[in-house]
């Protein structure tokens, strides 16, 4: 009775359409699924989603941005090797999603490329990187992977088939982010199957609370991990561990830097790192006059810095974004879903449906300042569709000819 009330309130019904042809076991499953949903939420979600953003472009202002370190490099690789000889850094990769645009319906960190005639996994690929580090220094990196309730126990079944691609398995942590139930146009919760609610992944932003909620900020802290590594798994040319970088932000004394690439050609859709009301901020696309893009200070664009979530921060600021709720950001998505007339499923063709993401970047508002450090093309090819692998490959291909 309760759930129907609540459902009545909440104009979701309809998620009882089937309830009745459902088996014992089923209506459970479908009560479990709305049990976990936080109505109200998803309301308020829905809401605020259609109301505009409001930026006011002349608070903003540049971040610092390194753009060379060679005359420097030699003393940032001392800084930075210091902090990996202390086993003080930690990798985050966030694996939540399933590669869907690839064709694929397994996780895209067990994609496979054929590197030199050899089949390697992308997991595979950032765990040689960490196997490097520890035959030049005797330190085994931390490395702890987010993945979705779609995808986890897949994952981690393919690291058991793998065992652990030799690395100890003790310096492997898995944790699950958060999921959010998907919405169509008009606010109404969408049915996977009769008896299973819609839902998907909320979002790279969530990284935080999962990892707090997991109890790995505390193993973090407990392992006097100070700085983490936060990237994604589709970028084959990420550098895991990169001492320059982090020997430079230690010495910029910086509690949050982030890699990024400069916009080539003025016109790209992208959004841009700045400051906003003197916190970091990313501008998204309808603010970047051209006035924006093409101002310059001491002969350098300001402007034109885009993520490519690559972003190192501070032990004690990720514990801090961890208690923010950051706003969730609405994505027009094609789903399938069953269809409440009958009941038979719906593949979608195009767009159908709302699905609410946190944004990682949206965190670093809260933060005091921010160091951009530009690198190019080279570290950043990732792999969002078919078309993207051979490219991929070529370039990963490239890194290891001498």
């Amino acid at each position: 009775m309760f759930t129907k009330l609540k459902l009545n309130y909440y104009n979701q019904q309809h998620l009882l359409t089937f309830y009745n042809e459902l088996n014992n076991n089923e209506k459970i499953n479908l009560l479990n699924d709305i049990k976990k949903i936080d109505f109200k939420l998803m309301h308020d979600i829905y809401v605020e989603s259609y109301k505009d953003e409001d930026v006011n472009v002349n608070n903003i202002s540049p971040l610092k941005c390194i753009t060379n370190i060679d005359n420097k490099k030699d003393n940032y690789q001392i800084i930075g090797e210091e902090l990996i000889k202390n086993n003080e850094y930690a990798v985050v990769i966030m694996a939540g999603g399933n590669a869907s645009r690839l064709g694929i319906s397994y996780p895209k960190g067990s994609l496979e490329l054929n590197i030199n005639n050899k089949k390697i996994s992308l997991f595979e690929m950032y765990i040689n990187q960490l196997k490097e580090i520890y035959n030049k220094y005797q330190i085994y990196i931390n490395l702890y992977i987010m993945t979705s309730t779609t995808n986890n126990m897949q994952t981690i079944t393919f690291f058991k088939e793998h065992n652990y691609f030799d690395y100890p398995k003790d310096n492997i942590q898995f944790f699950i982010q958060d999921d959010l139930p998907i919405l169509d146009i008009e606010g109404k919760v969408l049915l996977k199957e009769k008896d299973k609610v819609l839902f998907g992944p909320n979002g790279n932003g969530n990284v935080f609370k999962s990892l707090l909620n997991s109890g790995y900020i505390n193993d973090m802290k407990k392992k006097n991990i100070k700085y983490v590594l936060f990237s994604t798994v589709d970028n084959a040319l990420t550098k895991l561990v990169d001492i320059p970088f982090i020997g430079c932000v230690l010495d910029e004394k910086y509690k949050l830097a982030t890699k990024t690439i400069t916009k080539q050609d003025s016109n790209e859709k992208d959004y841009i790192f700045c400051k906003y009301n003197n916190h970091p901020f990313m501008l998204p696309t309808e603010f970047i006059t051209e006035e924006i893009t093409n101002k310059i200070i001491d002969n350098e664009y300001v402007y034109r810095e885009k993520n490519i979530t690559y972003h190192l921060i501070s032990t004690d600021l990720v514990e801090k974004f961890a208690h923010i709720n950051l706003r969730y950001n609405r994505a027009y998505k094609k789903y399938n879903y069953i269809d409440l007339k009958t009941g038979e499923l719906v593949i979608a063709n195009s767009n159908n449906s709302f699905k609410f993401e946190r944004f990682i970047f949206d965190a670093f508002y809260y933060a005091d300042d921010m160091l951009l450090y530009r690198v190019d093309t080279s570290e950043f090819c990732p792999i969002k569709k078919y078309e993207d692998i051979e490219k991929v490959e070529k370039e990963v291909v490239k890194r290891l000819i001498p």
